[in-house]
């Protein structure tokens, strides 16, 4: 583990830590209705300072920082800032964290510096984890992973990961138990240097820069803190924001946030891969107690033109699928009910607004014998693209 979590509790000076299970409940605020201790100004702005580097995909420049108002700078006097700049390195540095001054190769003395976190210094290195650890750990997590739909699956790959590493490197190979789960993972850069070594190939490894921004968002779920956001939607256009993160979960490889934006007023859903970077956390909240990120999960039907109305459409299920299988495919949407007669076996009604996603998901589930029964219209698509699928195969 980092030293971030120590100089965290050390830079709030007593102030109110958010709990383990902060980042996982998405469901209710908590009661406690107690206002927060104050913050410290300097400590509030050496903890932004740390976050917004940590988190930045770049580092950011010497006039990016001292004019940023939202760190605790932006004063007109540039002289003071610069000086209150670096006495904050030093307070960072005595707590562990080390900021690192990044020259780009060939720039002359004149040329403005850029900043970064010394990640080598500031992180605790390996050595600490026993092997047994490391086994206990990859065996929970791939517990946890075996739960259909856990929108908690890319931190935890990543933590897999590292683990996976830590075990390899005290045992010097990797574990024959492991070979088999270890090609299902996504590859870590760890994971993909055992790769080569073993004559197999890998993906690409994750984007440290796209990490970082996952890890911010994370955060700031964890600590209940807004957090502005530079978004960037499927037409290219950027905006900024700033949001406080209600939920997340993945679909379908991708990660989102629901979150209310300060732009519109509303709860949305944002995907990470679209946000191009993020700031210093900002004021705290409370997520409303009926909120329930399952009501934001989205299946391929729900996307359509704004105008297309929607239909209620139903399909049918063997009795022999279990609620959590039934669970896996519905994300707990619609409603599934389970009948005895005229035959034993399972209803899920559904409000459908792209007819043919909808035939393409049946079949898609065709193995789970999933079959559409309502309306007429999606039952036609859904024998239409079976007959394609016959034709195709019959070619």
């Amino acid at each position: 583990m980092g030293r971030y979590d120590a100089a965290r509790r050390d830079l709030a000076g007593g102030g109110r830590t958010a709990s383990a299970d902060a980042g996982v409940d998405t469901t209710a605020a908590s009661p406690d209705a107690t206002a927060e201790p104050a913050i410290d100004e300097t400590a509030q702005r050496l903890l932004n300072l740390f976050f917004v580097l940590n988190a930045a995909p770049r580092p950011l420049t010497t006039d990016e920082i001292i004019r940023d108002s939202d760190l605790g700078y932006g004063s007109p006097n540039r002289a003071s800032d610069l000086r209150k700049f670096r006495r904050d390195r030093e307070k960072l540095a005595a707590r562990g964290v080390f900021v690192a001054e990044v020259r780009t190769p060939g720039a002359s003395e004149t040329e403005e510096s850029s900043w970064t976190i010394d990640r080598a210094q500031t992180f605790a290195a390996g050595g600490i984890v026993r092997a047994g650890d490391a086994r206990q750990l990859i065996g929970a997590i791939d517990a946890y992973l075996r739960i259909p739909g856990s929108p908690f699956g890319t931190p935890l790959h990543t933590i897999r990961g590292k683990a996976v590493e830590a075990l390899v490197t005290l045992e010097g190979m990797l574990p024959e138990e492991l070979e088999a789960d270890e090609s299902e993972q996504p590859r870590t850069p760890a994971g993909s240097a055992r790769a080569n070594a073993r004559g197999t190939t890998s993906s690409a490894a994750p984007d440290p820069a796209r990490a970082a921004i996952t890890d911010a968002l994370w955060t700031a779920f964890s600590l209940r803190r807004a957090i502005p956001i530079r978004y960037v939607n499927a037409g290219g256009t950027a905006s900024r924001r700033t949001v406080c993160i209600y939920g997340i979960f993945s679909r379908a490889g991708a990660g989102y946030i629901a979150a209310l934006d300060d732009a519109s007023g509303e709860v949305r859903t944002f995907r990470i891969d679209r946000i191009a970077r993020v700031g210093a956390l900002r004021g705290s909240y409370r997520i409303p107690a009926g909120f329930d990120v399952r009501n934001r999960l989205f299946l391929p039907f729900d996307l359509a033109d704004a105008d297309t109305p929607e239909v209620l459409a139903a399909f049918s299920f063997p009795a022999e699928r279990t609620a959590a299988e039934l669970a896996a495919i519905t994300l707990g949407r619609g409603e599934l009910t389970q009948q005895a007669e005229p035959a034993p076996g399972w209803t899920w009604h559904i409000g459908v607004r792209n007819v043919d996603a909808a035939s393409s998901f049946a079949l898609a589930h065709a193995r789970d014998g999933m079959r559409p029964v309502a309306p007429q219209e999606l039952v036609s698509a859904w024998r239409a693209r079976i007959a394609q699928v016959v034709s195709a195969h019959g070619n």
